[in-house]
């Protein structure tokens, strides 16, 4: 094993309430108890909640936050009752591995003294593969959603629409070690997550980012228009996204994210060539965003791009209150952030490829979604959900 390898399984051996894991750039970040939440539902505004925040990072120097899909909607469901609206989290201790460096914020002795041996230490991992079992997926209610969704399309300004589903699988027990590794190992150009909280634990492997700040530098990237991995080359894999409605899709982000950076800054917005972001089930098109800015303002950041049209649809604010007031649950963290901040970075990522397991309930209960425009057709719908189910879903482990 590689020593990122190695320093993730000793991580993991730690269980970590907060964890992040980008394999491409060798970076983990992981948090260790909660020496002081900071909850919107402890405020009466969100001014005041965002002002704590800042004044807890200036003590402490780095937090993780999560903020739901639709944090104006207050009425949090049984499904989401461990988690809040909108939080920041700071560790009693926080560890970062970056660059193939080693820090660490907080105050543990006993795992200040086990991180300042990590790389000398070795860990035996037994690789267990029993994987939770699937039942053929029923997506008859989603299909019905899906023809509502057109429907709306068509007599409305609305030109697309982000409509979810969960799907829920019983489990004894889970195994989140083996599952966070296969998750790592299998979508290594994802940032997989994974947040611990009472009876829940929230994890997956995202694609997406919503932003990342570092070097005065804001990096973002529109991913949407999706088909399902069957092997293909990169080039058969752009042609049979040409001329079609995938490639107006992704156009629709794109343009937003630009139009949103340009709020804030006249510098120059920097847009990559469209490209393809190849995952094992999943294909999706993919053009990186960035632009100079001097402050790390990243509530600033969330606002303006939390969330896309690639995780609710176009225009934004209509498509949530389409979601609200349809779907047939709560989307809680689902396509929401998570990511974390310190005194010069800010990193957040759209919670996608993700499951919720419960405790008390014995029950995993993952999330998918689809991109539904006037032309979409309903057997390539569940073509690509079921491809989106699969990724998460084959990677949990139980024990």
């Amino acid at each position: 094993m590689t020593d990122f390898n190695n320093i993730l399984l000793l991580i993991l051996e730690k269980n970590p309430s907060r964890l992040l894991i980008n394999p491409l750039s060798k970076s983990i970040i992981a948090g260790f108890g909660n020496s002081k939440v900071v909850k919107l539902s402890d405020f009466s505004n969100f001014i005041d909640f965002k002002e704590e925040i800042k004044i807890q990072l200036y003590k402490d120097k780095i937090g993780f936050g999560s903020l739901f899909f639709d944090i104006e909607n207050k009425n949090i469901s049984e499904l989401w009752k461990d988690f809040e609206v909108a939080e920041f989290t700071f560790s009693n201790i926080v560890f970062k591995y970056e660059n193939e460096n080693i820090s660490y914020y907080g105050e543990d002795e006993n795992l200040i003294s086990y991180f300042d041996e990590i790389q000398s230490k070795n860990i035996k991992f037994s690789k267990n593969s029993e994987n939770l079992f699937l039942e053929k997926n029923n997506f008859e209610s989603w299909i019905n959603l899906v023809d509502k969704a057109k429907n709306q399309i068509n007599v409305s300004i609305l030109e697309k629409i982000v409509v979810a589903q969960l799907y829920r699988s019983k489990i004894e027990k889970l195994d989140l070690k083996n599952t966070i590794i296969n998750m790592v190992e299998k979508y290594n150009n994802c940032t997989t997550f994974m947040y611990q909280i009472k009876d829940s634990i929230f994890f997956g492997s995202t694609p997406e980012k919503i932003f990342e700040y570092s070097n005065k530098t804001l990096k973002t990237e529109a991913i949407a228009g999706s088909i399902p991995n069957k092997g293909e080359s990169t080039e058969e894999i752009k042609r049979k996204f040409m001329n079609t409605t995938l490639v107006e899709e992704h156009k629709i982000v794109s343009n937003y994210i630009e139009k949103q950076l340009m709020k804030i800054t006249s510098n120059k917005v920097r847009k990559s060539s469209l490209d393809v972001m190849k995952l094992n089930n999943i294909n999706h098109l993919q053009s990186k965003i960035e632009v100079d800015i001097n402050d790390n303002d990243f509530f600033k950041f969330i606002e303006l791009l939390h969330p896309s049209p690639a995780l609710a649809g176009f225009p934004v604010q209509e498509a949530k209150n389409w979601i609200r007031d349809n779907e047939n649950f709560e989307r809680g963290l689902y396509t929401g952030s998570i990511g974390y901040v310190d005194e010069n970075n800010s990193k957040f990522y759209a919670a996608l490829r993700c499951a919720m397991y419960k405790k008390n309930e014995g029950e995993i209960i993952s999330f998918a979604g689809n991109g539904i425009v006037r032309d979409s057709k309903v057997n390539y719908e569940i073509e690509e959900l079921n491809s989106k189910f699969k990724a998460i879903n084959e990677s949990i482990v139980k024990k």
